[in-house]
């Protein structure tokens, strides 16, 4: 079994807006998101977040079998009610209020014509939108994105940008850890280098 410490001395202050957290492939990134969303225990230290976080892992966290229809449904019924107002007509029963708000996020990552199709059967880039729909459907306190950007061609990047704006503008914070793309210094309230386990500003 291997003991060795993947983090040391991390301090990370998460506040409103977008955080970068960045580093080389192997520097920490995945497990650090991974503690804070509490998939991964602390052997020290402690770790204060928000009940409701949400986590969309460099692997999309979608569920074999299923349609991207049917595995929004599932991750919506398992989170439960969300705060967001949603502009969409006014239905009668709570199922078809979370039928609609699963199509707008269907349509709005581009995936209209794909959502009924079996996860199997989806391009890595349309399996990356449709983890990144979750974004529209459950609006948590905080966000932590991995390599949110991989598998995206141009059009789905312009989708994720215009979702990091909105979350800008509405004070969500969302932590995105990436070994690159360095346009998102220019978005981000902080920025914080992972090297070898340890953490600056």
């Amino acid at each position: 079994m291997d003991d060795r410490a993947v983090l040391r001395s991390v301090d990370l202050d998460l506040v409103p807006g977008i955080t970068v957290l960045r580093g080389p492939n192997g520097a920490g990134k995945t497990t650090a998101l991974r503690a804070l969303a509490g998939l991964v225990p602390l052997a020290r230290g402690t770790r204060e977040v928000p009940f409701d976080v949400l986590y969309i892992g460099h692997r999309p966290q979608l569920l074999h079998g299923l349609t991207p229809r049917e595995s929004l449904r599932f991750f919506l019924e398992f989170r439960g009610p969300t705060s967001r107002a949603w502009a969409t007509p006014v239905k009668t029963t709570a199922r078809e209020m979370r039928e609609d708000r699963i199509r707008v996020a269907c349509d709005r990552w581009g995936l209209a014509g794909e959502s009924d199709r079996p996860i199997e059967r989806l391009s890595a880039g349309q399996r990356r939108r449709a983890a990144l729909a979750r974004l529209d459907l459950e609006t948590c306190a905080l966000t932590l994105l991995d390599e949110p950007f991989a598998d995206l061609d141009e059009s789905g990047s312009a989708l994720l940008w215009s979702w990091l704006r909105e979350a800008r503008a509405l004070g969500v914070a969302v932590l995105v850890a990436s070994h690159g793309h360095a346009d998102l210094d220019a978005v981000a309230v902080r920025a914080y280098a992972l090297h070898e386990g340890r953490v600056a500003a």
